[in-house]
Formats: structure tokens, C-alpha cells, sequence
């Protein structure tokens, strides 16, 4: 079992109603981010006494729902945030706009919306019936409490190849080293029922735990406390606990918070442990391919350019990469050291009127240059590449090979075909 521990205050479910957080959390206690997804009006009979949602008029419900959340601004950080994943339905022939109904009413008591994100899920529940086109998202509501909160964006960029275009390869000066950023239309599919094998919690209405992880990581740092004050079958609850923040849960069933428990229980070190091995080393392998492609792209388009402003063929260069950059939108330093048997004066103007300029200016490269010797030059353990391709290296590495432009040690080998 994990060294993970309940205390009488964090990483506690509350078999209380959320009505009730001000008297049930302590004035000490400060929520770094709250993520719930609260009842949808009258859609669902959760079977608990006095219940949010069902069995009230439209107007209690919202008017609950602002005593709820106005609770949680009073016990939100300064920098703390809100995420309520919420829905419209049908009444009376015609869609209840209940996302942008309650974004009113939280508005009323100083929660800034920041993002309506849609979540695109593909599958579709009972209550989304009743129109001729299908189903298929719901609503994010991301509020804050101050304009200036916590927003962990390079996190959660998209920095898996696999669902990135294939352009990244031949263009990586297009893409940040951290990874594509998100966008205003998250594709997390709704986990199936049964899906997670004997450990899994039944409820009518799971969020996909991926999708909580990225508002987890997004919004908060690891011992941050995330509240849920709609707990249900508690997946925001258990992603915290994986991600090493504590959390504070309301659930009126209790039902629901005995299943979360032994959930817990079950999953808390497998999880924890991936939590672990995701969050080293891939992102970085990443960012070190984006910033070798762009090293070696510059050099190419430094070489082209220069070859072409002097009129000129005979120049190469050695990419040697450096330590990172300290000046305002550059990221590393590279030392490009020309072998030519150009006067090096003409090289060096010309250089240093190609940098400041697109599209090498926009490479996040700061470069320094000087000149070897041919025959100082050990090509042990370097890698060439054409005036055409610094993306693949080329097998046979011959300095007296006319299309060879670029030498380094950096040694890549991608064929964007393997790409989308």
C-alpha cells in the first residue's frame, strides 16, 4: 500500500451537501482549484434527501448552485480557479441554456469567466434526446477568482508526435519545443461502463480521467488541494491523489464515496506510479528534438541565403549547440563555425545582416560563428546533412561531397511520412 495518508481535513469525502462547505471546511483551508460537474437540474435522481438539482424549480436550482460556488470563491486562493462541466437540455420544445444561466449567476459573485471550451465526447447520454441532430459535447466553464491566477499551459501542451501534423518535422520552427497548445475543443471520449475492469466505479456519469488530469495540471501544483463539492464516483478526487495533490470532496451518497474509498485503495500505487513515469523525461525528449531540428534547419537557411547574397557555392558549416539562451525570445545558443574558402569578413557581414531577419529571426536561436580548417576537422562522430534536408542525415558522410551543407553531432533521422 502507498504511504498516502487521509487526515481529518484533506483528502476527505464529506457525506455532506455542498450547501454546507463554509461550515464544513476550516478558514485555514485555501482550494487551488475546484473541478466538478454538478447536477443538471432535474435530469437525474441521485437518491439522497434534499438533493441540488431534482425535485426543485429552475430558479432554487441556480439560486443553490451561486450559494455553492460563492462558498467556494470565499475559500479559492487568490489565484485559484473553476472548472464546471455542464450541459444544455430540453424543456417545452425549446434548449435551456443552462451553462451561460449559471455563468451569469457566478458572475454576480466576482467569478471571471476565462474559456468556454467544448468537449467533444462522442458519446452521448439519456437526457440529450429529444432534438434531430445527435449529441455529441458539452460545456467547460473555466472561471477564475483574479485575473492573474495559476495557468501551468506548458504542462499540457500536445507534445506526442503522433497527434501532431507532420509538418513539425520540416517546419519545427513553427512548433514550440513545450508542445502544441491546447485548443477551445478538448476530444476525451466517455469512459465505457465496465471499461476499467473490476476496479472501476459505476456511475451514471464519469468524467474521463484524462481530461480531468489536464485541468489537474493546468491548474495546480503538486500539494495543491482541488475541491469537488460534487464528488460522485470521485475521479476528480482519485486523479488528485495520483497527482500527488490533496483533495477535498461533498457527496450526498453514500453510496458513492464507499466505492471511491475502496476505488482508492485499489489504484492509488499503479496510478501514482504512471503519474510518475509520465511526468519525466517525455516532454523533454520533445523539446530537445524541436531545438535540434531548428540548430540544424538554421544552418542550412543561413547557408543558402549566404551562398545566394555572395553568389558563392563552396560554403559548409559545423552546428555546434550550445547552452541555453538568456536574451528575451531566444532559447539556445549555437556556435556555427563555416568551412570556406571564402574571405571570412564577407561571410561574417553577411551573416549578421541575415539573423535579425525572417525567417531566421523567428528560430529562437542565438547564434555565434567562426571559421576551421578543413583539415582540422574530426568527423568522428558527426552527421551531415544537404542543403534540402537537415531532418534526416545522410548515411555517407564525405566533406568533399558537394551536397553535404551541414555537419554536427546532433544526429536526427525522421521521415515525416511517419506522421499524420
Amino acid at each position: 500500500m502507498s504511504s498516502y495518508k487521509i487526515n481529518n481535513t484533506l483528502n476527505t469525502v464529506y457525506n455532506k451537501d455542498a450547501r454546507s462547505i463554509l461550515d464544513t471546511i476550516p478558514s485555514d483551508i485555501k482550494i487551488a482549484t475546484t473541478i466538478t460537474s454538478p447536477p443538471y437540474f432535474d435530469m437525474k435522481d441521485y437518491n439522497s434527501d434534499d438533493q441540488v438539482g431534482y425535485g426543485q424549480t429552475y430558479d432554487d436550482y441556480l439560486n443553490d448552485l451561486k450559494l455553492i460556488f460563492s462558498g467556494v470563491y470565499e475559500i479559492t486562493e487568490e489565484d485559484g480557479s473553476l472548472w464546471i462541466i455542464i450541459d444544455t437540455f430540453k424543456r417545452e420544445g425549446q434548449v435551456v441554456t443552462l451553462p451561460f444561466d449559471l455563468s451569469s449567476k457566478l458572475k454576480e459573485i466576482g467569478w471571471l469567466l476565462q474559456d468556454v471550451i467544448i468537449w467533444k465526447k462522442d458519446k452521448t447520454v439519456p437526457w440529450s434526446m429529444g432534438g434531430f441532430m445527435q449529441r455529441k459535447f458539452e460545456y467547460i466553464l473555466f472561471f477564475t477568482k483574479s485575473a492573474k491566477y495559476k495557468s501551468n499551459k506548458d504542462n499540457v501542451r500536445v507534445y506526442d508526435t503522433a497527434h501532431l501534423k507532420k509538418w513539425w518535422v520540416k517546419y519545427p520552427e513553427r512548433y514550440n519545443p513545450k508542445g502544441k497548445a491546447l485548443d477551445e475543443v478538448w476530444e476525451f471520449p466517455i469512459p465505457v461502463q465496465g471499461s476499467w475492469g473490476d476496479k472501476y466505479i459505476r456511475h451514471f456519469c464519469p468524467l474521463p480521467t484524462d481530461m480531468v488530469a489536464t485541468m489537474i495540471q493546468l491548474s495546480t501544483n503538486e500539494n495543491d488541494i482541488v475541491l469537488d463539492p460534487f464528488a460522485g464516483s470521485g475521479t476528480v478526487l482519485s486523479q488528485s491523489a495520483y497527482m500527488k495533490r490533496n483533495y477535498i470532496g461533498f457527496e450526498t451518497n453514500k453510496d458513492y464515496i464507499e466505492m471511491f474509498t475502496a476505488y482508492l485503495q485499489k489504484t492509488i500505487d499503479e496510478n501514482s506510479a504512471e503519474y510518475e513515469l509520465a511526468s519525466t523525461g517525455v516532454q523533454d525528449d520533445f523539446e530537445n528534438t524541436i531545438l535540434n531540428l531548428r540548430a540544424l534547419k538554421y544552418a542550412r537557411v543561413l547557408v543558402a541565403s549566404i551562398q545566394k547574397k555572395l553568389a558563392i557555392k563552396d560554403i559548409k558549416v559545423i552546428v555546434v549547440r550550445g547552452e541555453k539562451s538568456t536574451l528575451r525570445n531566444k532559447l539556445i545558443k549555437v556556435t556555427y563555425r563555416f568551412i570556406t574558402l571564402t574571405p571570412s569578413d564577407a561571410i561574417l557581414a553577411a551573416a549578421e545582416s541575415l539573423i535579425n531577419k525572417q525567417p531566421l529571426s523567428k528560430f529562437g536561436i542565438e547564434p555565434s560563428f567562426d571559421f576551421v580548417q578543413i583539415e582540422e576537422i574530426d568527423l568522428t562522430g558527426k552527421n551531415g546533412y544537404t542543403i534540402t534536408n537537415t531532418y534526416s542525415f545522410n548515411k555517407q558522410l564525405d566533406l568533399l561531397n558537394p551536397s553535404i551543407k551541414v555537419i554536427s553531432e546532433i544526429k536526427v533521422d525522421l521521415n515525416e511520412k511517419d506522421y499524420l
